[in-house]
């Protein structure tokens, strides 16, 4: 009775653990929203007084295997924009290796993005 009721619960447990995983290799995803946003960061104080200056990110979310995945990436310098073409409903090609979601751009190259967030997507209505 015991062994049956271990047994029962190992399946259980090990069949949610891959609810969260995206497979490696190179993959389709879909783009859901992909923003341009700022941040405040602390460049010094003056006199207990912070100073602020304004550092701007971009935030991706692509859909993957049933997971929404969440990216957030420091461009070099201010000028620096994501590729025209990713709008949501865009199909880019990437891929996932532990932290991080390479996003492949249009003339090759990879865009590395740390991964802030990882959700079980809701069913895609058809």
């Amino acid at each position: 009775m015991r062994r049956g009721f271990l047994i029962a619960l190992w399946l259980l447990l090990g069949s949610g653990t891959g609810l969260f995983a995206v497979e490696n290799g190179r993959l389709s995803f879909t783009i859901v929203r992909a923003e341009q946003k700022t941040r405040d960061r602390v460049v010094y104080y003056v006199v207990n007084t912070p100073l602020y200056r304004e550092e701007p990110y971009f935030e991706v979310e692509v859909r993957a295997a049933g997971t929404l995945l969440v990216g957030e990436y420091e461009p070099r310098h201010a000028g620096e924009m994501l590729p025209a073409n990713w709008t949501p409903g865009a199909l880019v090609q990437g891929r996932v290796e532990k932290r991080h979601l390479y996003l492949r751009r249009p003339n090759g190259t990879d865009l590395s993005f740390v991964i802030t967030r990882r959700v079980a997507a809701p069913r895609e209505k058809p």
